[in-house]
């Protein structure tokens, strides 16, 4: 790996959005090799877990729990309901409108998916103090938070927003 140059103005291991999509692109793929050992695509245990987390659920919460797209949330839909994982029921008055459940068998596999996913966070965390651990997820809910009501700001009204929030005068 290159080394950063001394005479660069701000180095790129210390710009925190850098540093988080780095840190995500690892862990995405580390996941994704769990997910692949288990017979799963990282979105389909995307979906699953939004499922198994919050059921019943509707395709458009998986949507966004997960950041997924619509169609990519239906096709893993069908995909866990032909493999006997999950339920899709339909409201009777609107076919649009449907729930989605772990049957007995997807709930099973959601459980070894999970306690899976918290060996790795053992082994991850485990040297830190619990403390550490929890001020870490409290950082990354705040750090999340505000991101998202910056983009929405900026995606309200981007010129004046995006340098308001730059700190230089819209021109």
């Amino acid at each position: 790996m290159t080394d950063e140059q001394p005479s660069s103005p701000r180095k790129l291991s210390k710009i925190v959005p850098y540093r988080l999509a780095r840190s995500n692109a690892e862990m995405v793929k580390l996941i994704s090799l769990l997910c692949e050992i288990n017979g799963f695509k990282l979105n389909i245990w995307r979906v699953m877990s939004a499922v198994g987390s919050y059921q019943p659920i509707s395709p458009m919460e998986i949507g966004r729990h997960t950041t997924i797209d619509k169609a990519m949330v239906s096709r893993a839909i069908r995909e866990l309901v032909d493999r006997g994982l999950a339920d899709r029921r339909s409201d009777e008055r609107d076919a649009r409108w449907a729930q989605v459940e772990l049957t007995p068998e997807g709930t099973a596999v959601y459980g070894k998916m999970v306690a899976e996913i918290d060996a790795l966070e053992k082994h991850l965390f485990g040297d830190l103090p619990a403390g550490k651990v929890e001020e870490f997820m409290d950082m990354l809910g705040l750090v999340e938070r505000r991101v998202r009501r910056m983009r929405e700001r900026v995606e309200l009204n981007r010129k004046t927003d995006l340098a308001q929030l730059l700190g230089k005068d819209e021109a």
